[in-house]
């Protein structure tokens, strides 16, 4: 018994240490990728919108790539990671002074793409259309209040 708890204590650190290991440059990083993937599959979704005969497979491929991006972006911007950290960012520091609006936000931003999703796996293109035109104005939510220029 003793050998699992001392094998379930080394695994805690391992894991706390792999956490420590990541970067703020590289955190920025990742968390910059998240939003380039997320503003590519809407582009995507809203392209495949514009065509007489719009593609359900691309935009299903699409409809997941922003959900998943959408679920990441809660837990990219951990303290010090803002314009504090010296690196280049965009964030603004309201992210971090008004976490319960940032998370209200994000919330948005996680329903409108699961609404893409679960319209996408439906097939009504009418459903998807409607779903689609609800994202663009979860990201100006966060873009107004939680975001500065490039």
């Amino acid at each position: 018994m003793k050998s699992k708890f001392f094998v379930a204590i080394g695994a805690g650190v391992l894991c706390a240490s792999a956490a420590i290991a990541v970067t703020v440059p590289d955190m920025i990083k990742a968390r910059q990728a998240n939003f380039k993937a997320m503003g590519r599959a809407n582009k995507g979704l809203n392209d495949e919108m514009k065509k007489p005969e719009p593609s359900l497979a691309i935009i299903r491929s699409n409809a997941l790539a922003l959900e998943t991006a959408a679920k990441r972006v809660a837990g990219m911007f951990p303290k010090g990671s803002g314009a504090e950290s010296g690196e280049k960012t965009t964030a603004l520091p309201a992210v971090w002074a008004k976490p319960r609006d940032f998370k209200m936000a994000n919330d948005k931003l996680v329903a409108a793409a699961r609404a893409v999703q679960l319209a996408a796996a439906s097939g009504n293109m009418d459903r998807v259309k409607a779903a689609v035109g609800g994202v663009g104005p979860t990201c100006k939510g966060c873009h107004d209040g939680f975001r500065g220029k490039d």
